[in-house]
């Protein structure tokens, strides 16, 4: 067991901006930013919803997936191991989208989670040649939502993108200290999630 301070902020990044949990806060941020008035109790409603099914769905998959010896770690080191956990992730993702679809809802908000599906669909078709960075995604995903409402609702600001950028490449230095990803899997972990995200969040 390695506890040296860099193994352990590594971790720790890596805790934080886990790839599952984006997702949510991408909406909560979507609700704070756009102009419709929105009660708090939907707020509370729509975040659980998207919480449930980006997060709680896909995760409680991946625990049955071990618990039936399918895969040998929840952690998905091998990217063999990712297939049906990213499949189950993505199927979670599409009905959470479709469920908000057909509520009232923001539409950035059903389309941000229609692309984290996308992200993981495309991940998933990537897997036979190399195991993208589903947290570079994740952050990157984010990266190119708070842009995208930026240039939709002129809300934001500079310094937060700086910030972000920083978050990005503290995440990409976890991921390669762990040994968990190659740069090219960083990089294409950032493609796919930004692309995504930046294309199918609209006005």
């Amino acid at each position: 067991m390695n506890f040296s301070l860099k193994h352990i902020t590594a971790q720790v990044i890596s805790y934080l901006f886990h790839p599952g949990i984006l997702p949510t806060i991408g909406v909560v941020y979507i609700l704070f930013v756009v102009p419709q008035v929105i009660d708090i109790s939907l707020v509370f409603r729509i975040t659980g919803i998207v919480f449930l099914g980006t997060y709680v769905g896909p995760m409680f998959g991946t625990i049955l997936l071990r618990w039936t010896g399918i895969i040998s770690s929840i952690h998905l080191v091998k990217k063999e191991e990712r297939i049906y956990p990213y499949l189950t992730a993505a199927a979670s993702m599409l009905a959470t989208a479709n469920f908000l679809a057909r509520n009232e809802v923001p539409m950035e908000v059903t389309f941000s989670i229609l692309a984290s599906a996308v992200v993981v669909f495309a991940s998933t078709i990537a897997l036979p040649f190399f195991k993208s960075s589903a947290h570079m995604a994740g952050i990157a995903g984010f990266i190119a939502l708070y842009l995208r409402l930026f240039d939709f609702y002129n809300q934001g600001s500079l310094l937060v993108v700086i910030a972000l950028s920083f978050i990005a490449g503290a995440v990409a230095w976890a991921r390669v200290y762990l040994k968990r990803h190659t740069l090219f899997e960083l990089f294409s972990g950032s493609i796919i999630g930004f692309s995504a995200l930046y294309l199918l969040v609209s006005k």
